[in-house]
């Protein structure tokens, strides 16, 4: 009886062991194509720095080079996010953030700002005119 339990035991854990290794391969394929596309999206963004830059080098060269250094930037962190594992990238931002509390925190800020007024602008474009649907529309319309 006991070997049978054993048995069983073994069976339901080698199983799990294999589920698990199928789920896991899933996952990081998942991972990797968001991964990609991400990266694919940051390095437009870079490619966006540079045009800007260049369209304002003329009136402006400091602001270009600026603009230009930051767009240097998000190249390297949209190579990175290509060439680098999804743990590898989460414990480099653990890392950052316990060596650079303030700009972590500015950072997270300036992101929680930039997704409210984009969720805001995202309601206020419904249709409307407005978010409460008072707009010049709004009489016109039956409840």
């Amino acid at each position: 009886m006991a070997n049978t339990a054993e048995q069983v035991t073994q069976q339901a854990t080698g199983i799990a062991r294999t589920v698990g290794e199928a789920i896991g391969r899933k996952v990081e394929e998942v991972t990797d194509k968001s991964r990609q596309a991400g990266a694919d999206k940051v390095a437009g963004l870079g490619r966006t720095a540079n045009a800007i830059a260049d369209g304002v080098a003329e009136q402006s060269p400091a602001i270009a080079d600026y603009v230009r250094g930051a767009g240097d930037k998000i190249d390297r962190l949209a190579d990175d996010l290509r060439q680098k594992k999804v743990g590898d990238l989460l414990n480099e931002a653990a890392a950052f953030g316990r060596s650079q509390p303030v700009v972590l925190l500015a950072g997270a800020a300036l992101v929680g700002f930039a997704l409210s007024r984009l969720i805001k602008a995202g309601v206020a474009s419904d249709g409307n005119g407005t978010a409460d649907g008072t707009g010049p529309d709004a009489a016109g319309k039956e409840a």
